[in-house]
């Protein structure tokens, strides 16, 4: 969301010339004139890639920032430039949070934003047709990385979740039209960071947050293209000076340094010179250490590299874990070892997340008239009493991922790298939860606070730990007790499950995508009907991730004697400068399609030419296959299921603190709202 102009760097340098006086014909000044010619070519440097090392056991930590005190994520290994980062991880989406909470009093308000600042939007992982508004709890490094508007070196890689197959789950025998797992768990998955720089061993991971959120247009504080811009420039100034400083003497290098660093920056970098002048040291004798200590970024925040060892001894490991299908019948997805796990050691850092008055919040209240209309209201539930409407509850999908004790209105979000594949084992669990060990996550000061003050404190504070309670061997399915009120709820939901024979028909996005996209004989899509891009499926539509060049157009004669301008689809824009590859896949360039025409067969890969809902007036040609997808539509996919399970993860009552008990004895059992 940030890709910014490359202004003060790559303005024509014809057009700055003129700007440069040449007041004295002395042979040095003379020198330090034409000199400044070069100086303004440093100025266009252009940005840099390098390679990485061989990876160490654990490839990401979880310590805190060295920015301040919150959670930060660090590379246990180098990481190259489009490098993935971590364990594919789940997306947990909450849906219209802010609309169902609409009539709740500030301090409610206040106590929901503070939750809701902790996580994503939907459109950053291809949730955001699932309704109006949605929203994204992450866990791992997504949600343990810090921002930082001058270090980014890694964003979440939206292909890996729009592109997501689901050949592993439908062919374990799962039947999404049968299962009493229906709805019960996510099915918005493989999310993952990629790395946008090289990573060494050791560095903190910085994630954009955004323009808006980061401050990106803050002239007072320097920012990602200023740090890789005076970077560049940096090396070619030191190039200069060692070939020349000799040469033209002290007092002349000086004097070149000088007006680069003021004349030359106030010019080119404008409103921005403030910032990048901030990068440059004194003298240009300071110019080696720069470069020496790994670029202006680290001379500037120097802690931003941990070592090593620091981190093994110190940090958590977050990618102990892999996903795979979970060998517990209707589970859907599991978490297993990545390698052996001893007794006692840390499978998982679960850093927590509290929203107050939780079960409250998480609840959809929906007013129906007597045809089974929704009808909307702005008045609060007690109040509203119009003749042939019945009020309806029912519970989002993300209190079953939500961690809960009988005696607290507060429920905890557990985002751990992971942690929400972790299935329900009963007297079968090898992992238990206690709170962290690690002296700068201050967890003792958090259980004192008061519960009303919860959703203000920082996850660095708030962190659980899942430990092993037995050796567990690599390839082992992880597997938490949830405690015995989640059983006894589940076993009812099955039963009734299988009394009612509850059964749907229509397939969800996820089934039909896998008709398409399966990596084992998948169809070649036909073109779309005449009545619509579902294929006679009522709850789906077909998405096309569209990014054409509109430069190269061609002109298509119909029958009717128009012509339609016809734009050929491209991976990547021509002029990309940060993460070229899959561009076109972002959420960005996802949009409502019709398949006019189909191209190509088994061996070659099909094409497609589309027609795009938004400009219905133009045609986009050679669209692979993968950029198609079915979607469904807002408020029908499996997550909405009105039979679906509802039911959070038991908090155990020995670690749960005496100060978030605010519910007295005998308060009504929630699980009968």
């Amino acid at each position: 969301p940030r890709a910014q102009s490359e202004r003060y760097l790559s303005r024509s340098i014809g057009d700055r010339l003129r700007f440069v006086p040449v007041k004295s014909t002395d042979c040095k000044t003379m020198v330090i004139h034409a000199n400044r010619y070069l100086i303004l070519l440093v100025a266009a440097a252009g940005l840099t890639a390098g390679k990485g090392d061989e990876s160490e056991q654990c490839s990401v930590y979880l310590a805190e920032s060295s920015t301040d005190h919150v959670l930060g994520s660090f590379a246990g290994k180098s990481f190259h430039r489009d490098e993935l980062i971590g364990s594919s991880d789940a997306v947990v989406q909450a849906f219209d949070l802010r609309y169902h909470n609409r009539n709740e009093d500030k301090k409610h308000a206040v106590m929901l934003e503070n939750f809701l600042s902790t996580c994503w939007s939907a459109d950053s992982n291809g949730g955001g047709n699932e309704a109006e508004d949605v929203i994204s709890a992450v866990g791992g490094p997504c949600f343990s990385s810090a921002g930082h508007v001058g270090m980014i070196n890694a964003v979440i890689y939206q292909p890996a979740t729009l592109l997501k197959t689901d050949t592993d789950l439908l062919a374990s025998g799962y039947d999404e039209t049968t299962s009493p797992g229906r709805g019960a768990f996510t099915l918005h998955h493989n999310l993952t960071l990629i790395a946008v720089d090289k990573i060494t061993a050791g560095s903190e991971i910085f994630l954009d947050f955004g323009a808006e959120y980061s401050g990106y247009e803050d002239t007072s504080k320097a920012n990602i293209d200023d740090y890789r811009k005076m970077d560049e420039a940096i090396e070619k100034m030191l190039a200069f000076f060692n070939k020349h400083a000799e040469n033209i003497g002290e007092k002349a290098a000086d004097e070149v340094y000088q007006f680069m660093k003021n004349d030359v920056l106030d010019l080119t970098a404008e409103a921005r010179a403030p910032a990048a002048r901030s990068l440059l040291p004194p003298t240009y004798h300071g110019l080696q250490e720069i470069i020496d200590k790994g670029g202006s970024a680290l001379v500037t925040y120097p802690s931003v590299v941990k070592d090593v060892d620091w981190l093994k001894n110190n940090a958590y490991c977050q990618d102990n874990l892999v996903v795979g299908v979970s060998e517990i019948e209707h589970a859907g997805r599991g978490a297993f070892t990545k390698r052996d796990m001893k007794k006692g050691e840390v499978v998982a850092p679960m850093p927590l997340v509290a929203l107050n008055y939780g079960r409250k919040a998480l609840a959809i209240e929906q007013y129906l008239n007597e045809a089974g209309e929704e009808v909307d209201s702005d008045d609060s539930s007690e109040d509203f009493d119009e003749d042939g409407v019945t009020k309806k509850v029912k519970t989002q999908q993300m209190l079953n991922y939500m961690l809960e004790h009988p005696k607290s209105s507060v429920l905890f979000f557990p985002a751990g790298p992971l942690v929400p594949y972790i299935n329900h084992g009963g007297q079968e669990a090898n992992v238990k939860m206690i709170w962290s060990t690690k002296p700068w996550s201050h967890v003792k000061a958090t259980q004192s606070v008061p519960v009303e003050e919860l959703s203000g404190v920082g996850s660095v504070d708030f962190i659980l730990e899942l430990v092993a309670t037995r050796p567990i061997k690599k390839g082992e399915e992880i597997l938490l007790d949830y405690g015995e009120s989640w059983a006894k709820a589940w076993k009812k939901h099955t039963d009734e499950w299988k009394k009612n024979k509850n059964k749907v028909t229509l397939p969800s996005a996820m089934v039909l995508n896998e008709k398409y996209h399966s990596t084992n004989n998948a169809e070649p899509f036909p073109p779309s009907s005449e009545d619509g891009s579902g294929f006679g499926n009522e709850n789906v539509a077909l998405q096309c991730l569209l990014l054409y060049d509109e430069d190269k157009v061609e002109r298509r004669r119909n029958e009717d004697g128009t012509r339609t301008k016809v734009y050929p689809w491209i991976p990547h824009p021509a002029n990309a400068n940060r993460l070229k590859t899959d561009s076109a896949i972002r959420s960005i360039n996802r949009g409502g399609c019709r398949i006019v025409e189909r191209s190509g067969d088994d061996t070659s890969g099909y094409r497609y030419v589309v027609q795009p809902e938004s400009n219905p007036d133009i045609l986009v040609k050679n669209v692979p296959q993968s950029a198609i997808r079915f979607v469904d539509l807002p408020y029908k996919s499996p997550h909405h299921d009105e039979t679906a399970f509802r039911h959070p993860i038991g908090f155990p009552d020995t670690i749960f603190p005496a100060a978030w008990k605010d519910l007295p004895d005998g308060h009504e059992d929630r699980d009968e709202l």
